[in-house]
């Protein structure tokens, strides 16, 4: 079909994101030490029982004692950051930088900051932190996991190779790893196998160490889905199930993976336990959406999408899935004014210009058709993907035969056929059936059903 399905926008990244997913490493209270013995001790005696808020106490009147004491500040700074108090962590950590600047000081605040999402800071303290301390293990993996969300993966295998040399059983380190190897080999035009092997080599290390941290199955899982061994990610997928009965993720992922199989009652099945637990979950409001729509059930479909873009406006997904249920459910001109608003927000996106140029040049009503802006739209998302979609070859095509000009049809039909080599049996025989058509200078009308 010419009109590809939403299920291929959701990524691996998107189900296992890079997230800073930071356990602070193991609390070393034993640097807490100064003249002011006794509220220090006591932050000490209260970290070794895990009692974090009554050695905050402490650590308050330490600094009540002593506003410079660098090494209270540090360490208050850093408690807090790990209850996710960021805005007051980072006074301390300046605090504790203007006093008694180290490594790990610079490490944390680049912490902090990167939760922020005050991404250069973060990025100029893991370097600061570095020309301190070349082998600051907390600096080369939160550095590694900042290049890899900005798309620096060579750097970030760099920073993470480093790390995992320090420690190789890290699991949090080599999960995120893989997931740059994934990462990696989605931004190639053809998906790299090596790096999938590489990142599914990483995810199985992670699982030996712990077989009941549920990352290390997500991340297999996400693997192996983009490898196409769907039944795979569906036992990877299930044991993260089993371990976070209470999470939406998994089941989320699992539903993808089953509807991979072709498996679309379980797939809906998944997606719906997954809203049960959450009714607002977005990758599973996109797959039920997308199981709808490809059952014709528009209203249902376009129900999911309406709830995805009230808690994301402006998702793509969303309004790709909702710009073809309208096409679908006959609501021509309404899903040209979503295709409109996803060309002038998503202008690097080939899709909604082929999308929107079939609308234009296949659409049953003679009203909504325009030859000459379907060639115009339909030559733009061939630009964006170098002429080497077959599917979008088969627009541009259509819309010539729509503008009159069959030559050019003829032309770049069978330009789609020779792309469409490697696609599904039923795709190649869907764009040969066009060959014929133009050869009889006929246009191509797709009937909805």
């Amino acid at each position: 079909m010419t009109v590809d399905p939403v299920f291929k926008f959701v990524k691996l990244r998107r189900l296992l994101p890079i997230a800073l997913l930071l356990l602070l490493p193991a609390l070393s209270p034993a640097v807490l030490k100064s003249e002011q013995k006794n509220h220090l001790q006591d932050a000490e005696d209260a970290l070794r029982e895990n009692k974090v808020d009554d050695a905050l106490a402490a650590l308050d009147a330490a600094i009540q004692d002593d506003p410079d004491n660098g090494p209270a500040h540090f360490w208050r700074g850093r408690l807090r950051a790990g209850k996710g108090e960021f805005d007051k962590a980072l006074p301390d950590l300046n605090a504790a930088i203007r006093l008694q600047p180290s490594a790990d000081a610079f490490a944390h605040r680049g912490y902090v900051f990167q939760k922020q999402r005050q991404l250069d800071d973060a990025l100029s303290d893991f370097n600061q932190s570095l020309r301190l301390d070349s082998n600051n293990y907390l600096a080369l993996f939160l550095r590694g996991l900042l290049l890899g969300d900005l798309g620096d993966y060579k750097a970030a295998i760099g920073d993470l190779d480093a790390a995992i040399t320090q420690q190789p059983e890290n699991r949090e380190a080599l999960q995120a790893r893989g997931q740059v190897h994934v990462m990696r080999a989605q931004k190639e035009d053809a998906m790299r196998k090596d790096e999938l092997e590489d990142a599914l080599k990483d995810f199985e290390h992670s699982i030996q160490l712990d077989p009941k941290d549920p990352n290390g199955h997500t991340g297999r899982g996400g693997v192996n889905f983009l490898k196409g061994d769907f039944k795979e990610a569906v036992e990877d997928y299930t044991q993260a199930v089993e371990l976070m009965p209470n999470d939406p993720q998994p089941l989320a992922q699992r539903g993808y993976a089953y509807a991979g199989m072709q498996d679309f009652d379980k797939a809906m099945a998944d997606f719906n336990a997954a809203l049960k637990l959450n009714g607002k979950d977005i990758p599973s409001l996109l797959g039920r959406a997308e199981i709808h729509r490809s059952k014709k059930e528009w209203g249902d479909a376009l129900n999911d999408y309406t709830v995805v873009l009230a808690v994301v406006p402006g998702d793509f997904r969303a309004l790709l899935g909702q710009a073809s249920a309208l096409y679908g459910s006959g609501e021509l001109e309404r899903a040209l004014g979503v295709y409109g608003d996803l060309m002038q927000k998503f202008p690097t996106e080939a899709q909604p210009f082929n999308d929107c140029a079939w609308l234009l040049a296949t659409g049953i009503k003679d009203s909504v058709r325009n030859g000459q802006r379907a060639v115009e739209l339909a030559s733009q998302a061939c630009q964006l993907t170098n002429y080497q979609n077959a599917g979008y070859l088969d627009t541009l095509a259509a819309a010539f035969a729509e503008k009159g000009e069959f030559d050019n049809a003829r032309k770049w039909q069978e330009a789609a056929v020779k792309a469409a080599g490697e696609e599904p049996p039923d795709v190649q025989a869907d764009i040969k059936s066009r060959v014929d058509l133009y050869q009889q200078n006929k246009p191509y009308r797709e009937v909805l059903k």
